[in-house]
């Protein structure tokens, strides 16, 4: 494989555990591409399972991923195309000429390929296209038709299909004839390639051969349109326990247009999680890719900035106690730890509604069951902690009134806290903004604010017992 210059290096921020195995296989890398040694390189990486590789490429900068890809040969490179993040995915793209695409494409099925062809410019796709066998072209052609986001970009086009008027022998013959596919059941069609219905593979094999199809058909069909959005088939798998999803068109009789099996879902999956890590950060996902400093400030800064501007207000409201401070100091002792605990807990409840939305598993209709379950969990949680943290208080202070005021102070930020990290995603999502985007900030910052001004007010209330 000829490759041209390296192209610059974008800003890559993966979310990621970081496998110690895996940064020492980089760091083997790193050496013996810095010795220039390609030999060793290639011992290495013929060791490797293409997602180890590809885990490995992530902790190795622009320029070492690249001089590694051009090492590979078509079927290693095709492996890896499939299995990087897709900010390392584009690094490589854009070092790859566009007459090598073809023999790495031939050697993925029609979605992994289509994946790739999405992140091509669109000026070179089509030349890639038609040096791409005529079959798999067009199969990457229907299926780049689709939205990203939708079940049809998702599904797969290797399925096991047989004529609904078949018998168990004639479908046996007719599977001998086709390639293998990732998935228990076999689907049948009729003569027009309209979806008739599920067959498990296990039960067609042991069937008496004059069994007709329709006798075996599977009693529940679970299938979704193309346009569906993929965290709505996520929940579907999640849901139903599905092990295939068959996505059919919209006409009449709905002609089966592809599959859906779980290692589809799981990128889709992860890809969500690493969105919602970066939001509750107060981010946006798209730091993953290639953006630079600037723009990662530009997308962050109106957020840390509505936070400064809460926060201003807690500084103002211990200002107002500064009285109650100054004559019991030892209550600044216990701020900081309420603030953290409570802070903590509204967190933990934003992530769990964030969670609930995007898996369908909280509807904004039935927003004061989920108030009411966060609302009941919160009270336990700031009852247990407000009286840990009251009896030593207390024995601190050798005062039980004190220790009434911490234990008072913690239960009401707690509760507080996780009101408003179930309350601020819910109204986020009925506004239109992204809950796991407004989550974080505004959670902890408005808690500081009224967590505070209830623990100081209290104090100042008790102040006379306190002395």
């Amino acid at each position: 494989m000829t490759f041209p210059a390296t192209p610059a290096a974008p800003q890559r921020h993966p979310l990621m555990t970081a496998r110690v195995d895996v940064q020492r296989i980089a760091a083997m890398i790193h050496t013996h591409l810095a010795a220039n040694q390609p030999t060793k390189v290639r011992e290495v990486v013929a060791t490797l399972h293409p997602a180890d590789l590809a885990d490995a490429m992530i902790f190795l900068d622009a320029a070492d991923d690249v001089a590694l890809y051009r090492l590979l040969g078509p079927e290693e490179a095709a492996e890896v195309l499939d299995e990087v993040d897709t900010t390392t995915r584009s690094v490589l793209l854009q070092a790859t000429p566009p007459d090598l695409l073809p023999p790495i494409l031939s050697r993925l099925p029609a979605d992994e390929g289509a994946a790739i062809v999405r992140a091509l410019p669109a000026t070179v796709v089509e030349q890639v296209l038609q040096a791409t066998p005529p079959d798999l072209a067009q199969a990457i052609r229907s299926l780049l038709v689709y939205a990203p986001s939708t079940a049809g970009a998702l599904m797969s086009l290797d399925y096991l299909a047989v004529l609904i008027t078949l018998t168990q022998a004639g479908a046996v013959a007719q599977l001998q004839k086709q390639a293998a596919a990732p998935s228990p059941y076999v689907f049948a069609v009729d003569a027009q390639g309209n979806f008739r219905g599920l067959l498990s593979l296990h039960s067609l094999l042991i069937a008496p051969a004059a069994t007709p199809l329709t006798d075996l058909l599977l009693p529940t069909e679970l299938t979704v349109p193309p346009s569906m959005d993929q965290q709505q088939v996520t929940a579907i798998f999640a849901r139903y326990d599905v092990l295939a999803l068959p996505v059919i068109s919209a006409e009449p009789h709905g002609r089966l247009l592809g599959v859906i099996t779980p290692d589809d879902v799981i990128d889709v999956l992860q890809a969500a999680q690493n969105q919602e890590v970066a939001h509750l950060a107060g981010s946006d996902a798209q730091e993953l890719e290639q953006k630079s400093p600037v723009q990662v400030a530009k997308l962050r800064l109106p957020w840390i900035m509505s936070t400064l501007f809460i926060e201003l207000l807690a500084g103002f409201v211990i200002r107002i106690f500064n009285g109650t401070l100054q004559q019991y100091i030892l209550l600044a002792s216990f701020m900081p730890i309420i603030s953290a605990i409570s802070g903590n807990t509204g967190l933990q409840s934003a992530a769990i509604i964030i969670r609930g939305l995007s898996s369908g598993l909280i509807q904004l209709g039935h927003w004061r069951q989920a108030l009411a379950r966060q609302v009941a969990t919160t009270a336990i949680l700031g009852a247990a902690c407000g009286v840990v943290l009251g009896v030593i208080g207390a024995i601190w202070a050798h005062n039980w009134v004190f220790g009434l005021v911490i234990l008072l102070g913690m239960f009401f930020a707690v509760n507080i806290a996780g009101i408003v990290g179930t309350i601020v995603p819910l109204l986020s999502k009925r506004a239109g903004f992204d809950p796991a985007l407004t989550a974080g900030p505004f959670e902890t910052a408005f808690q500081d604010v009224v967590g505070i001004s209830i623990f100081l007010g209290l104090a100042t209330a008790l102040l006379r017992f306190l002395r």
